[in-house]
């Protein structure tokens, strides 16, 4: 199939450094960290290792057989995590990368210019998932890794991927969940109470923990828009009720939706220290009992439990 019959009648692109690049872009709602501080999110966001272990849970999960020939679309593709993993994963995979930022995508196709094994392999488009772009049902597989929760309309974009999924095809998402959000928004509650009594109001780690409840409590309640939402980079926490619904309306089947943990040990403490490091305050000392009243919650609350209370979930979609 050439690139032309895989795209929509009417849209093109134009090429720039082999990214090809929707001939209407333009950088309407893209975030300066997408585009001329693409460098420094690459930098901060690119775990290679850790998307591959996310990446190979979904696929397992959901019964994809690794050596199939599938042709997937990465939505959301950043500079490269899920497309990387992928690739590796599946070694007899083709892949089309999408996302909104050129920046980012010339930094994906720089990358694979180092891996001679992907050589013809990966294909970088740069356009706004909630156009209508690629021609109907030429994908086998859709992955996106923490890309729905960015989108001001999920339904409209998860709408269009599913056009271009074959039938019998399934889409893998991975994103934060709203019943594990509640959890995570009353732990860091509990954080300021018991920091700022040792810290005071002013320390970084309580203006921190502040910052999360705000955002937590920013997200709750999709798909309802606040007056906010649309200048917010994460907007939504994702329920299962909603994505059953949302499914339904779009013609695909919510199969599952699972944890992506698989040792629920120190969940929580795991889900902090991961946050405090994203945002540079991982070398900060934090008091004892900080970490003590973690290791409470994760001691108090049951392995099964904790399934329900994870803050991020692989969805499993399908089409019929």
């Amino acid at each position: 199939m050439n690139q032309h019959s895989l795209l929509k009648p009417k849209i093109s692109t134009r090429l720039n450094h082999r990214v090809h690049i929707d001939s209407r872009w333009r950088p309407l709602g893209v975030t300066e960290q997408f585009l001329t501080n693409a460098d420094t999110y690459h930098a901060r966001y690119y775990k290679n290792d850790y998307w591959k272990y996310l990446v190979g849970r979904a696929l397992d999960l959901a019964g994809i057989d690794r050596s199939s020939p599938c042709r997937i679309l990465d939505i959301g593709s950043g500079s490269g995590n899920t497309v990387f993993a992928t690739a590796e994963l599946m070694p007899n995979s083709s892949i089309f990368a999408n996302d909104i930022s050129p920046q980012l995508l010339q930094i994906l196709v720089g990358i694979q210019d180092h891996i001679p094994e992907l050589e013809g392999r990966i294909e970088a488009y740069c356009f706004d998932l909630h156009k209508d772009f690629f021609a109907d049902n030429i994908f086998d597989l859709v992955i996106g890794g923490a890309i729905l929760h960015h989108m001001l309309d999920p339904e409209a974009a998860l709408k269009n991927a599913a056009r271009w999924l074959r039938p019998g095809g399934k889409i893998l998402l991975i994103e934060p969940l709203e019943v594990g959000g509640h959890m995570m928004a009353a732990i860091y509650l509990k954080l300021i109470e018991v920091t700022e009594l040792e810290l005071g109001a002013q320390h970084k780690l309580v203006l921190f923990f502040k910052a999360m409840c705000q955002d937590y409590e920013a997200r709750f309640g999709v798909p309802r828009v606040k007056p906010f939402t649309k200048n917010l980079d994460d907007k939504w926490l994702f329920h299962t009720s909603y994505l059953r619904d949302m499914a339904e309306k779009i013609g695909l089947v919510l199969e599952f939706v699972a944890p992506t943990i698989t040792d629920s040990g120190n969940l929580f403490s795991n889900a902090v220290r991961g946050n405090l490091d994203v945002a540079g305050l991982g070398d900060i000392s934090a008091p004892d009992s900080m970490w003590n009243m973690l290791e409470v919650f994760d001691r108090g609350i049951t392995p099964d439990l904790k399934e329900f209370f994870a803050p991020e979930g692989i969805i499993c979609l399908s089409k019929p």
